[in-house]
């Protein structure tokens, strides 16, 4: 991403002045806040302050997860291949990193959930300021014609990409593309300079130890390799505060035969005092970024060459000598041992070679054959996905597991050709408010699930997700009244579904999304609605559950009082929760409808109250059951003459 392209996020961090982020746990009070006091910092499962959680708190998170980092006044999230994911608001986070705003949910691995926010920092400057750092990356052999590299601006991305390294690709085409595209970067903390592998394909080695998955700190006169022994580098720190921090800067080529030796060395280990610094020229190198270094590269494995001289030797057996022979492995020794007696001068002997040969060949067919014809319902899956018939596979799976429900090894793919082949139509349904049509795709989808445990309860999700969008629509979206004894069961059983195992449901739903991500702007906009409801139901049907209390205290007949000052109640509600006002028009009419046969009850006209009840309709349940009694006791009134 140019550096033109980047976008300023709404909330502005200046020099001064400057905002930390703030993350506030949402799923684990316990790991309490994280404050950001850096422009970047890592998240990862050996990293603090998530080092220090208990190991099944952290346990999805990967080694390397996420960074979050902050560039040109806005804070970013990148995701760095982690195994299980990171979504932003039900989003997953893929190659590119994201803009966070306040308020936005982060959800590392489906199980660990921020809230983002900013808070004020007193301090001034940006930390991290790499104004005081110059380092100065001398190369290791002479006779290479590498160049020094001084770094007066941070972060330095190493890519092969870059003019810094691909500048060499005429001469060591080889070399160059052993350095991945983005392959290490280096970047200052606090007054210190760090050096930190992106996943590289042959590695970053400082002092001849590769780096595993952190960031180390790099000191003077430490040793620097990326890709293998031919771009080794001896750093150099100095502190220099007048540093022009907008360049990155070359040494010219340093001639040949200054340092003593022509032949590769193994990866840097011995201590050499550096290089004299001759005169510097200047390279004007394109600005890094953390928007281009935390970008996941998906190609890297294809463009990258394996350095051999990087992969660890061990001496151990290979895999098929340690594998115990078979009765194949033995028929074929004796097939050597007998066609190595071919040297026999029994005219019989070689006869028995010709027909053990013969017959060995015959053999040799018969499982060949075998193999090619037997089915293979996890091949035959693959294939037809390979090929985009995802609706085949999916009715392969499910005529497969039939009979064999407990093959893990084709649960998963049929559950990912079932969501593949049937969520893009849930999705045009859903869009075009057909959720007649949505339910029915719903149902094919678990009529397809009934065999898989895998696909059931991916299928469960969206359902639950049909069914929250229908009633929103219903209702008329989120400023819409609320009916008393209609709107508050349907809301409180979408919020229970959800609330009793909140991670388990992100989990499913980002799975879906990896499938088909058209289903992630679904998943979020559902995800919005059911905040909503949960709103909701706090405030609205908090206050109708105390009105439903106060109706059924007002239909005993034991306190007619109360009956006759529902009314006042109602109204007193309406004006205190205007949305409940319009849904609180039936109950009115059923208040009034059976105040009056109430009165012909009381008044001794039975009669009346007989052809008042026969003709009523009420329309709320307590209502109609008070009706039924009331009805009953009337005719039982009627029958005794009194």
């Amino acid at each position: 991403m140019a550096s033109d392209d980047v976008p300023l996020a709404e909330t502005e961090m200046p020099l001064t002045g400057r905002l930390d982020v703030v993350l506030k746990p949402v799923s684990h009070a316990e790991l309490g806040d994280i404050r950001i006091r850096t422009n970047l910092f890592a998240i990862g499962r050996a990293e603090p302050p998530f080092a220090q959680a208990r190991a099944e708190v952290v346990a999805e998170l990967s080694r390397r997860h996420a960074k979050i980092f902050v560039e040109r006044g806005a804070a970013y999230i990148a995701d760095l291949g982690s195994k299980n994911g990171t979504t932003i608001n039900g989003v997953e986070v893929r190659e590119k990193p994201s803009l966070l705003h306040e308020g936005d949910e982060i959800r590392f691995a489906g199980v660990l959930a921020y809230r983002v926010g900013f808070a004020s920092c007193a301090q001034s400057g940006s930390p991290g300021d790499a104004g005081s750092i110059v380092l100065t990356l001398i190369p290791e052999r002479s006779d290479l014609g590498l160049e020094p590299i001084v770094v007066t601006r941070f972060p330095f991305l190493v890519s092969k990409a870059d003019e810094t390294f691909a500048r060499y690709r005429d001469a060591y085409p080889h070399q160059v593309n052993y350095v991945s595209r983005r392959h290490a970067h280096v970047f200052v903390e606090h007054d210190e300079a760090f050096v930190e592998d992106l996943g590289s394909t042959n590695g970053t080695f400082v002092d001849g130890v590769r780096l595993e998955e952190r960031a180390v700190t790099l000191h003077d006169g430490a040793r620097l390799a990326f890709g293998g022994n031919h771009f080794v580098y001896r750093v150099s720190i100095e502190r220099d505060s007048a540093a022009d921090r907008t360049v990155t800067k070359l040494f010219p080529p340093v001639a040949a035969g200054e340092q003593a030796g022509n032949q590769a060395p193994a990866l840097p280990n011995a201590d050499a005092a550096p290089l004299e610094e001759t005169d510097r020229t200047t390279f004007i190198a394109a600005p890094h970024s953390f928007l281009d270094i935390f970008c996941v590269d998906p190609m890297r494995e294809q463009e990258d060459e394996v350095n051999r001289e990087t992969v660890p030797t061990r001496e151990t057996p290979s895999r098929e000598a340690q594998r115990p022979r078979g009765k194949v492995a033995t028929f074929c020794d004796e097939l050597g041992i007998a066609i190595g007696s071919g040297g026999t001068s029994s005219a019989s002997d070689r006869r028995r070679v010709r027909h053990f040969v013969v017959i060995a060949v015959a053999v040799l067919c018969t499982f060949v054959a075998a193999y090619a014809f037997r089915s293979n319902p996890q091949r035959d899956i693959d294939a037809l996905m390979a090929h985009g018939n995802f609706a085949a596979a999916a009715q392969l799976a499910d005529g497969y597991l039939a009979q064999h429900p407990d093959d893990a090894a084709v649960k998963t793919p049929g559950a990912e050709a079932l969501i593949k082949a049937m969520v893009p139509r849930w999705l045009a349904a859903i869009d075009a408010h057909a959720f007649d049509r949505a339910q029915a795709v719903a149902g094919q989808m678990k009529q397809l699930a009934r065999h898989n445990s895998d696909a059931a309860p991916l299928v469960g999700e969206i359902g639950w997700i049909g069914e929250l969008e229908a009633y929103w629509e219903r209702r008329g979206g989120a400023d819409a009244p609320i009916a008393i004894y209609r709107d508050e069961p349907i809301i409180k059983s979408l919020i229970a579904r959800w609330s009793g195992d909140p991670d388990r449901h992100q989990r499913r739903l980002d799975q879906i999304t990896s499938y088909v991500p058209a289903f992630g702007e679904r998943y979020a906009d559902s995800l919005s609605h059911l905040r909503q409801l949960e709103s909701d139901d706090s405030v609205y049907v908090a206050a109708l559950e105390r009105l439903k209390n106060a109706i059924a205290a007002a239909l005993d007949r034991a306190h007619p009082e109360r009956l006759d000052a529902l009314p006042a109640l109602l109204d007193d509600y309406a004006s205190r929760y205007p949305r409940l006002a319009a849904g609180l028009a039936p109950v009115r009419n059923d208040v009034s409808r059976y105040r009056e046969i109430l009165g012909d009850v009381r008044g001794g006209n039975a009669q009346a109250a007989t052809d008042a009840l026969n003709s009523a309709r009420f329309f709320t349940p307590p209502f109609q059951a008070h009706g039924r009694e009331l009805k009953e006791l009337v005719a039982a009134t009627q029958r005794s003459g009194k």
